[in-house]
């Protein structure tokens, strides 16, 4: 009697066994079968890459690695106002000088003295060495009122030689400084030698 119980017993431990181990690789085939229909998912939703899109990457790489600036729609270098003070100091014992951006209106109205608005100044450029040590300037205005825009130069000129000259050299620039017209234009010139930059400007504004 004792021995029919435990035959029983271990048969219906073999059954369990066999079904909790068939249980397991079912588990195990859905897994495996998740995983491929996601990975097959995730393959179809990919981008195809063709090689024109491949053309084009490589090619906006390349404009933006240092070549930027490069381009058919670059602006012009500089203005006629521009052009001319540079002819004019070149071959000149001038330091590197700097173009002041028109919009800076506030520092242009605090240093300079000039309103970029004035609707007198057809077109204004200034041309300043950013080394306070060396204080070398010219500025052009072209103006429908040339006798206008000079007094503000002259104005210009008297704040350099007061206030703005510290260093010595500075100070004989400044007190040979020039403010001048020709033309439509009024100029003032503040650095070395002004006044052979002078003759130049005014044969170059002609």
């Amino acid at each position: 009697m004792a021995y029919k119980k435990i035959a029983a017993f271990a048969a219906a431990l073999a059954i369990s066994s066999a079904m909790l181990s068939a249980c397991g690789n079912s588990s195990q085939e859905n897994t495996e079968n998740s995983v491929t229909s996601s990975d097959v998912t995730t393959a179809s939703a990919a981008p195809e890459i063709t090689d024109e899109e491949t053309s084009a990457d490589t090619l906006s790489s390349e404009e933006n690695d240092g070549n930027a600036s490069v381009s058919e729609e670059s602006p012009a270098e500089g203005s006629v106002l521009q052009t001319a003070a540079e002819s004019a100091i070149e071959g000149q014992e001038w330091p590197a000088m700097s173009a002041v951006d028109n919009n800076e209106k506030e520092f242009i109205s605090d240093f300079f003295l000039l309103d970029t608005e004035d609707p007198n100044y057809k077109d204004l450029f200034i041309f300043q060495c950013p080394m306070s040590a060396n204080m070398s300037e010219i500025i052009i205005i072209e103006a429908d009122d040339v006798s206008s825009a000079k007094a503000d130069l002259e104005a210009r000129q008297k704040k350099a030689r007061e206030q703005d000259a510290f260093y010595p050299d500075d100070v004989e620039r400044a007190g040979a400084s020039i403010v001048g017209t020709e033309g439509s234009y009024a100029y003032f010139i503040m650095g070395n030698n002004a006044e052979d930059v002078e003759a130049a400007l005014d044969e170059l504004l002609k």
